[in-house]
């Protein structure tokens, strides 16, 4: 195993540890949002939509998404397709 740094170790290709588990929980979590945004989509207005995916993206990646992403990932919400965020068991190691 290897230690990439305090709560980040690393073994046969996938991470472990602390870190590792609160990025597979905001994974989880950006998933169930998204499921719930597009459920909820309908009632929206574009802006809030957009919003609503800016914030998605933002707390899954920890990053500020480009707004292409988050204009493209809103129109197709829009138009009804189904997005779907996989969050898996273990998170590969890069």
């Amino acid at each position: 195993m290897k230690n990439i740094e305090d709560g980040l170790n690393v073994h046969h290709g996938h991470a472990y540890g602390p870190l590792t588990e609160a990025a597979l929980r905001r994974a989880a979590n950006g998933r169930r949002r998204l499921d719930r945004l597009q459920h909820e989509a309908f009632a929206l207005s574009d802006g809030q939509v957009r919003y609503e995916v800016y914030r998605i993206i933002r707390y899954v990646t920890q990053g500020t998404p480009s707004a292409n992403q988050v204009f493209s990932l809103a129109r197709e919400i829009r138009r009804g397709t189904r997005l779907d965020l996989t969050v898996p068991d273990r998170l590969p190691s890069a």
